[in-house]
C-alpha cells in the first residue's frame, strides 16, 4: 500500500530517494501567491477534548517568492527538508513575504504575534503521491493563553500537496478502503447482534466466529495511509494548472538537542484564503 503521509521531511518518516523531476516546475507555480494562515495550538496536542484552552493565532498573510535563500546568514530559518537528511528532496530554501502577522485575542485585548526569519520549501520524492509545502519561522519568545503555548524557537507550519491526477487516484482508493473498512465493521455488528438473540448453542458458536472473522479484517485495515487524502472541495485549493494544496496542515516546533534535532506535532495549521 502506498502510503500518503506529506511530512517526509519529520525524522524516521523520510527515506533517501530521487527528488520528483518536476519540483522546481511545481514551485514556479506558488510565486507571488498569498495565504491566509490560522494556527490552532491546543493545551493538549494528544487530547480529543474539544473544549479544553486553545491558542489561535489568526489572520497570518504570507506570500511566497520563487527566490532562493541563504540560510547560512541567519536572516532565515533553517528547513526541516533541505538541512535535513535528505536536502535532495527539497527545493531549497524560498523567499517569503510577509504582509501581516498574526494575532490573537488574550485577557489583554488582541496581541500581535511576530512570526521572523520566514522562508519556505518544497519537499517531494520521486514517484510519491504528494509532497510537502513547508514554511519555517523563528518565535521569539513563548506566547500563551490559558496554558496553550506556541513555544519559542523554530516552528514549522507543513501542508500536503498533490497534483489533480495523483489526488483523484489517492481519493478513489481512500473510498475503497473505507467503503470496505465499514463493510466489515457492520458485518461485526451483525454477527454480534445474531448471536445475543439466538438460544441455539451452535448458531452462538457460527455468529461469534463470524464476528471474530470481520473484527480481524477491519483490524488488518486500520491505518492512518489515507490520512492526509482531502476528500472534500472545501478543504483544497487549486495553484497553477496541475497542482492541489491542502488546506489543513500541521504545526511543528523544533527540538534541538545534543544528540539529534526533532520536531514535535504541537497544533494545525489551515489556509483561510488564497490572494
Amino acid at each position: 500500500m502506498i502510503t500518503y503521509k506529506c511530512d517526509a521531511f519529520l525524522g524516521s518518516a523520510i527515506h533517501r530517494g530521487k527528488v520528483h523531476p518536476l519540483l522546481n516546475e511545481f514551485s514556479e507555480a506558488y510565486d507571488k501567491v498569498q495565504f491566509q494562515i490560522g494556527v490552532d495550538i491546543p493545551h493538549d496536542v494528544n487530547s480529543r477534548m474539544e473544549s479544553q484552552s486553545r491558542l489561535y493565532i489568526d489572520n497570518i498573510c504570507l506570500e511566497f517568492r520563487n527566490l532562493p535563500v541563504l540560510v547560512s546568514g541567519g536572516d532565515v530559518v533553517k528547513l526541516p527538508g533541505c538541512n535535513g537528511p535528505n536536502p535532495a528532496s527539497s527545493t531549497g530554501p524560498l523567499a517569503t513575504h510577509m504582509h501581516s502577522q498574526g494575532k490573537f485575542i488574550s485577557m489583554n485585548g488582541m496581541q500581535e504575534v511576530l512570526f521572523d526569519k520566514g522562508c519556505w520549501e518544497m519537499v517531494w520524492l520521486e514517484n510519491k503521491p504528494a509532497g510537502s509545502i513547508v514554511c519555517g519561522f523563528d518565535i521569539a519568545q513563548d506566547v500563551t493563553r490559558n496554558g496553550a503555548k506556541l513555544p519559542s524557537g523554530h516552528v514549522y507550519l507543513s501542508f500536503p500537496v498533490f497534483t489533480r491526477e495523483t489526488l483523484d487516484v489517492a481519493q478513489a482508493k481512500k473510498l475503497k478502503h473505507e467503503t470496505l473498512f465499514l463493510k466489515y465493521s457492520a458485518l461485526q455488528t451483525e454477527e454480534l447482534e445474531k448471536m445475543a438473540m439466538t438460544k441455539n448453542v451452535i448458531k452462538k458458536a457460527i455468529h461469534f466466529r463470524n464476528a471474530v472473522g470481520a473484527n480481524e479484517k477491519a483490524s488488518l485495515m486500520r491505518t492512518n495511509a489515507y490520512k492526509n487524502v482531502p476528500t472534500s472541495e472545501e478543504d483544497i485549493v487549486y495553484i497553477g494548472d496541475d497542482l492541489v494544496l491542502c488546506k489543513n496542515g500541521i504545526v511543528y516546533h523544533e527540538d534541538v538537542s545534543e544528540i539529534k534535532t526533532r520536531y514535535h506535532r504541537i497544533g494545525h495549521a489551515s489556509l483561510k484564503n488564497v490572494v
